[in-house]
């Protein structure tokens, strides 16, 4: 009889185990954890309840699509240059945007390989999907005479305003052109003709308060586009983006001005996001929301570590909100670590048939 108990009570157990088991295996976790992965200037937009984010590989651009911020679904290599070309070297900091019903990605690059970075122009490509195939539509024209061409002034990080029924580019580039990359970087602005031609540039920002300096060159880049309520914002990335003091600073529009205006931006007087003694080069970030659009989130990168330059950065997601005065309010970055996941995540994964 003992016996007979004794293999009841360890079938039971056994069957408990399997239970658990089944049970942890269909269990929809609620945190993520950071950093997300390995690289820099983290683009994301979102469409239609889709997630895209685009990111060098494979000497070209790979594009994500997922219902979650914290997971890819989908990847794939969308375009990769050919040799010889004005794009065929250092491609950086791409973006994709949805304009019009189609597709595009804009970004900077070199018709050399490696430094000096001085032939760097933007670019921009066009598809009906976000996975391509893309049709290369040249450079853009960013120098101060778009009617004759001349003189196409060198340009990275374009992202794309869209106000009013008009669209914007705007920019990190030089005043003028130099045979060397130790230039001053500021942000412009130009009203877009069509997603690939732009009108006259605007110089839009400099780097002129004390925690904008501090490097051998001054600059302003990685501008991004926050928008929130009737409020517009130029969230900017400022000191050297290979040192520990990369930083964003704000450009906030005042409400019904014309965004070609300089004098219609007031610029933060102080850093609205950066590093702590733990989270070293904090910038190059994008927002969006979560799934179900109650929460705001920032993308950003900063450095694994203080030393190494450009190399080994991560890319990281956390939570802000706005304060009364309507600004955006980032806080103070977590850098590594668990997090709880955007709002809405968790209820799509476990409608996911199986996942419970």
């Amino acid at each position: 009889m003992t016996k007979i108990f004794s293999i009841i009570f360890l079938l039971a157990t056994f069957s408990l185990s399997l239970n658990a088991q089944q049970t942890n295996k269909g269990k929809v976790s609620e945190t993520f954890m950071n950093p997300l992965r390995k690289g820099a200037d983290p683009f994301v937009t979102k469409h239609n309840g889709k997630y895209y984010t685009i990111f060098n590989e494979k000497g070209g651009f790979a594009v994500t699509e997922s219902r979650y911020l914290t997971k890819f679904e989908k990847k794939e290599v969308v375009w990769t240059p050919t040799e010889g070309k004005w794009n065929s070297y250092n491609l950086w900091a791409p973006e994709i945007h949805h304009i019009d019903g189609k597709w595009y990605i804009y970004y900077a690059g070199s018709v050399h390989k490696g430094a000096p970075y001085y032939a760097q122009r933007a670019g921009v490509l066009e598809s009906d999907s976000p996975f391509g195939p893309y049709e290369d539509k040249g450079r853009l024209y960013t120098g101060d005479d778009p009617d004759q061409k001349k003189d196409n002034c060198w340009s990275i990080d374009m992202t794309v305003l869209e106000l009013n029924g008009k669209k914007y580019a705007v920019w990190s580039g030089w005043e003028t052109l130099h045979d060397h990359h130790d230039v001053d970087q500021y942000l412009y602005i130009a009203e877009m003709k069509n997603p690939w031609t732009l009108g006259k540039r605007v110089l839009l920002s400099k780097p002129e308060l004390d925690w904008e300096k501090g490097d051998n060159i001054v600059l302003q880049e990685g501008p991004q586009i926050l928008k929130h309520n009737n409020d517009v914002f130029v969230i900017y990335s400022t000191r050297g983006s290979w040192t520990e003091h990369y930083k964003l600073g704000q450009l906030r529009l005042t409400t019904g001005k014309d965004p070609l205006n300089p004098s219609s931006w007031i610029k933060s007087s102080k850093p609205v996001f950066q590093g702590t003694s733990t989270v070293h080069g904090l910038g190059h970030a994008s927002m969006t929301t979560s799934p179900d659009d109650s929460e705001y989130w920032i993308y950003y990168h900063s450095k694994a570590a203080l030393d190494g330059g450009w190399d080994n950065r991560e890319v990281y997601l956390q939570r802000f909100t706005f304060g009364k005065d309507g600004n955006p309010v980032f806080g103070i970055p977590k850098g590594r670590g668990e997090m709880k996941r955007p709002s809405g995540e968790v209820k799509t994964e476990q409608a996911e048939p199986g996942s419970l």
